[in-house]
């Protein structure tokens, strides 16, 4: 393809001197193309699964259904639109859709309901809500504060027998049936066909199954039923948005000099190879929740055989100290946010600008082909998930036995301070925190993560349990032994929920996940420091960073 005039770039992406009719602009001088072969892109729409290692085993077949979605996105959508009609117009008096899933079952719903629910543009019609938590506090509270008779639930889980989601699922069904209500009409099922989930739904325990392509992963599916039905449910996609799709995907499939995955790929790859594997991500306000969704896709596609990238997202620009040699940057904006700044001044920073929220789902295709492209340059195959099995295999060891012994915990204060005494070149400390997330704790975490990047010029990363099991656990267990991981828990006992229809709690079900993370990681050698906070979790984190800085 040839170079446009640059005048029309209100509604292009940049690359070098040429002008691309994507929506999405990176606006960084691009380096020279010199990793990544230019018939890679051929070989990724060829399905030419030689480009990558072979994969785990019993993880082969066809995992690249993913890259036909924006080519038929406008039919998909709307045999979706038809599945609210009739019998099931139930829906369309709900006010609140509210999304039960875990990592690529739910990540793009989170993304949409803040970029449509964020103060810009016109409200949906109905409150897209997500829950991906099973945090007592938390359920407690959503409870405690919505209407639950205003709500339909889309249980959603790939392969139907996700234990977070289901847990959600009999609770909620409980609550409906203590008001009275029959469940069956506000539950909508979205899995793999043949699942455990449909079977049910087809046994008439749910108003409706929607099946989603077995040939796409979780983390490649955010234009498959999953991040779209929820979406088009609350008036969240339009016509624009698939025009979008599809022309990014369309020139996605170009030569490398105009083709923007090709492109972020390279970039990425060619800051690999330096050894700058702390890919992070920094979005504006109203893309916030796109830095999760980019973890999940970049930990599991990439981290494993003891390499790959580590996702750095939600960095505070507190720290003005120098970061390590390991960090590269790609800023991410929308046009009418306020500008982007790179969270390290002294790192390689490339930067992609949105020119609407419509382009949100080209943009979602433009990261999945970049990444899988990247793996390919890493060395690595991205479509399995090799080490994740194994937290949840502890966590179901420590569920089920009395005979297990507790993990001792140690101060917040005295882990954060074992880490920074660990730190080295490379290394990064992982905050995973099965507590109840918030913007004053995660504002609290902020200021921590800061604290110890302004003393170790270390990396550092936050995710909540227990959905970063299902995300950048991964990376902690398969990539690169450079993890210093702190697992944060709290007494829930107060707070706590029955699960119905099965001998524990959320309080427990949430413990045993934190606790088996940690034996998880142990086993495989790699330094994870057990914390378990008081009531007032905020008091204890500011007080690690006094302690810090003191």
């Amino acid at each position: 393809m040839g170079c446009v005039d640059g005048a029309h770039r209100i509604k292009g992406a940049r690359i070098g001197g040429c002008l691309i009719a994507s929506g999405i602009r990176p606006v960084s001088a691009p380096p020279p193309i010199t990793t990544l072969a230019p018939d890679v892109i051929e070989r990724v729409f060829a399905r030419d699964y030689s480009l990558w290692p072979e994969p785990a085993p019993g993880d082969g077949g066809d995992w690249l259904g993913w890259i036909d979605l924006p080519g038929h996105l406008r039919e998909d959508i709307a045999k979706l639109s038809a599945a609210t009609g009739g019998e099931k117009s139930a829906i369309g008096d709900a006010g609140n859709v509210v999304v039960l899933g875990m990592g690529g079952s739910s990540l793009t719903s989170a993304v949409f309901a803040h970029l449509f629910q964020s103060g810009s543009g016109d409200a949906p019609t109905k409150r897209l809500s997500v829950l991906d938590t099973v945090n007592p506090r938390t359920i407690n509270e959503f409870i405690a504060t919505t209407d639950i008779e205003d709500c339909h639930f889309i249980i959603a889980s790939k392969s139907g027998t996700t234990a977070e989601p289901l847990a959600l699922e009999a609770i909620f069904r409980d609550e409906l049936q203590t008001l009275g209500i029959d469940s069956v009409p506000r539950f909508t099922a979205i899995s793999d066909a043949g699942t455990p989930l449909a079977e049910r739904a087809r046994s008439g325990q749910f108003l409706q199954h929607i099946a989603t392509p077995a040939n796409v992963g979780g983390r490649f599916s955010a234009l498959t039923a999953f991040g779209m039905y929820p979406a088009l449910l609350c008036d969240m996609l339009d016509e624009d948005m698939i025009t979008s799709a599809t022309a990014i995907a369309e020139q996605c499939q170009s030569e490398p000099n105009s083709n923007p995955a090709y492109f972020l790929a390279d970039w990425i790859v060619d800051n690999g190879a330096l050894g700058r594997d702390k890919l992070t991500v920094a979005t504006s306000k109203s893309l916030q929740p796109l830095g999760m969704w980019l973890e999940q896709l970049v930990a599991e596609s990439t981290g494993k055989l003891g390499g790959g990238l580590v996702p750095v997202a939600g960095e505070s620009r507190a720290d003005e100290a120098p970061a390590g040699s390991d960090r590269q940057v790609v800023t991410i904006r929308l046009e009418d946010d306020p500008e982007v700044i790179s969270p390290i001044s002294d790192a390689p920073s490339h930067a992609l600008t949105l020119s609407d929220r419509s382009t949100i789902a080209g943009h979602f295709f433009l990261w999945e082909l970049a990444v899988a492209m990247a793996s390919a340059g890493l060395g690595v195959y991205p479509f399995d998930q090799p080490n994740v099995e194994s937290a949840k295999q502890f966590a179901g060891q420590v569920l089920e036995s009395d005979d297990l012994p507790e993990i001792a915990p140690v101060t917040l204060a005295d882990a954060i301070t074992t880490a920074c005494d660990d730190a080295a070149p490379g290394r990064y400390v992982a905050l995973c925190a099965f507590l109840p997330e918030s913007d004053g704790l995660t504002a609290a975490f902020s200021e921590l993560r800061s604290a110890i990047s302004k003393r170790t010029r270390m990396a550092t990363t936050l995710g909540y349990g227990p959905r970063y099991l299902h995300s950048t656990g991964q990376v902690h267990k398969g990539g690169s032994d450079s993890i210093i991981q702190v697992v944060i828990v709290q007494d829930d006992s107060d707070f706590d929920i029955a699960v119905p229809g099965k001998d524990y709690t959320l309080a427990q079900l949430s413990r045993s996940q934190a606790i088996g993370d940690v034996m998880a990681m142990r086993e495989l050698g790699r330094q994870s420091l057990f914390v378990e906070v008081g009531k007032d979790a905020v008091s204890e984190v500011n007080a690690a960073i006094a302690h810090l800085s003191g």
